[in-house]
């Protein structure tokens, strides 16, 4: 529950602090003294708008802080999607707004964007305006309510009926595409069988295209090369005009030689050194006539690199950047094709599995709308009971059903369309709520509603501004009583201006407006017993005499027996 509320530099308000109690809150004062602030300043809190236009006059910011103790599991969770320190089932949430226009939004000191704020704080309040009753007013929020107050019988039904609803879905978008499928043109079939047989045919692999690449750099450079290649081959290779070569001239030296060794031992030294060297020669002229072999430039095989590198590029302009997206698009092609051919049997088996759950799915919706229907009955006479209470002695609450059209026939709520009906004198037919409920009966009504609804109602804290508007006497007293037995297992915050409103609350806050003749300020006092009968007398006569007080006394008095 919301356990203090800081607000300062806030319009009127230069600073407050407010500690609403576990129960009924009722905050009371002058007309005109500031209390809508109050929810204002709350609002920011839910995640409203904000415009610099509240900031008071020479201040450069305005600034709320709220405290809350949780116990809230759901909570915790979002906290720890967005990062958001948890501190001991307390959570702290502050705006500032600037004079920029800009809002600052912070959880246990973790700056927060709104969307993530308005999810925290919906768990934790439910603002209820003057206003506010347009929920009630509009019905495709109605079946949401009564879902509530359905509780978990009426939830597991509408669980049943969520799933089967998406298995249905699944069948009718596979329905749908089979179908598109069958209808497929012999243009898409054509193509698909090219694209195949085109892909089939070029028989590309995983990283042929690197290794095309590299073959093409180095046939480039073998086709610049080429002439040196040979030039270099001549003159290690090749014959002079007496047709012998490098190595055959130094073997006839090497004979040569010999024959003068036999003569003159001094030219031994030089037989060894031209063996060495004819050998080495011999061995460079095999070698290099091989790698010029290997090496040599071939315009047949340039060519082939060149047209299969077209190839791929063509089919990369067509099926994919990457070899692998290439022979991945002729496996989905192929799976299409066999799909198109396969349509008309896999269209008859879906067309049956989908009548089967369709009746299946009207079962379980039909389950789901009686189920409603028995609580809708109950609903209505509990309802009903209450504005009884609520001084309206001859209303009555009813809830109208009606069947979707056969075109709009399942949705995520079933199949069923409610409206809440509301009629408030004898022989009146009943009506919808938005064209009977005045604005008194607007706000019983909707307090009613959510009297009913209090108990599966897991957010703790409600704040209902000015309920009472348009409402006096008796009605307001029974108004008091209804927000009295919330407050029992809520905390309720209820700005009011009458006297059974602030008779009935366990806490009374006083909204005064006071001025230094330079300045207007607005504050927030906790009522102790005396000044909460001073109050009460206040709201009653707008005097404090003998008269009133007593009367006073005696109406407080009269919600603590």
């Amino acid at each position: 529950m919301l356990t203090r509320l800081e607000i300062r530099s806030f319009a009127v308000i230069d600073e407050a602090v407010f500690c609403p109690v576990h129960g009924l809150n009722v905050v009371s004062g002058e007309t005109g003294a500031g209390k809508s602030l109050l929810i204002d300043a709350i609002g920011l809190i839910l995640g409203q708008k904000a415009s610099k236009s509240i900031i008071r006059d020479g201040k450069d910011s305005a600034y709320v802080e709220a405290v809350f103790s949780y116990c809230n599991p759901v909570i915790d969770s979002i906290l720890n999607d967005n990062g958001i320190p948890i501190d001991d089932d307390t959570l702290i949430v502050s705006r500032t707004i600037g004079r920029d226009g800009r809002s600052v939004a912070r959880i246990n000191g973790t700056t927060v964007i709104l969307s993530v704020l308005k999810e925290i704080i919906s768990e934790l309040i439910d603002i209820h305006g003057q206003n506010d009753t347009s929920r009630l007013f509009d019905t495709k929020f109605h079946i949401d309510m009564l879902d509530r107050f359905g509780g978990e019988k009426v939830r597991n039904q509408l669980n049943l009926y969520t799933s089967k609803l998406k298995e249905y879905k699944e069948i009718t978008s596979e329905y749908k595409r089979v179908m598109d499928l069958l209808n497929s043109s012999s243009t898409r079939v054509d193509y698909l069988e090219y694209a195949i047989k085109e892909i089939s045919d070029a028989k590309f692999v995983d990283g042929e295209e690197e290794d095309l690449i590299n073959k093409k750099k180095l046939i480039s450079a073998l086709a610049r090369n080429s002439r040196l290649i040979e030039e270099a081959r001549n003159y290690i290779c090749g014959q002079d005009s007496n047709g012998f070569t490098a190595a055959s001239r130094l073997s006839e030296a090497l004979r040569t030689i010999k024959k003068i060794s036999e003569f003159d031992s001094s030219y031994s030294d030089f037989i060894q050194r031209l063996e060495n060297l004819s050998l080495e020669v011999e061995a460079l002229s095999y070698d290099y006539e091989k790698n010029a072999s290997d090496n040599c430039f071939s315009p047949d095989e340039a060519s082939r690199i060149e047209k299969r590198i077209g190839l791929l590029y063509e089919l990369q302009s067509k099926y994919g950047k990457t070899i692998n997206e290439i022979n991945d698009f002729a496996s989905k092609a192929q799976i299409e094709l066999d799909e198109i051919n396969n349509a008309n049997d896999r269209s008859n088996e879906l067309k049956l599995k989908r009548r089967e759950c369709e009746k299946e799915l009207l079962e379980v919706a039909t389950c789901l709308s009686n189920c409603r229907k028995e609580f809708a009955s109950i609903l209505a006479q509990d309802i009903t009971s209450e504005l009884n209470e609520l001084e309206m002695p001859n209303a009555k609450f009813y809830v109208d059903f009606k069947t979707r059209d056969k075109d709009k026939f399942f949705n995520l709520k079933g199949i069923d369309e409610v409206t809440f009906m509301f009629s408030s004198n004898p022989g009146q037919a009943p009506s919808n709520l938005a064209l009977t409920a005045s604005g008194g009966e607007a706000s019983r009504i909707m307090l009613a509603i959510k009297n009913i609804l209090s108990n599966s109602d897991t957010v703790p804290t409600l704040i209902f501004d000015e309920i009472d508007t348009g409402v006096s006497g008796r009605a307001s007293l029974a108004i008091a009583h209804k927000l009295h037995s919330i407050g029992k297992s809520h905390q309720v915050l209820c700005v009011s201006h009458t006297a059974q409103l602030a008779c009935a609350a366990d806490g009374n806050f006083l909204i005064a407006k006071s001025t230094d003749g330079n300045n207007t300020f607005t504050n927030i006092t906790t009522l102790d017993s005396e000044s909460k009968v001073e109050e009460v007398s206040r709201l009653l006569s707008g005097t404090s005499n003998k008269e009133s007080i007593e009367l006073a006394r005696e109406l407080i008095s009269e919600f603590r027996t």
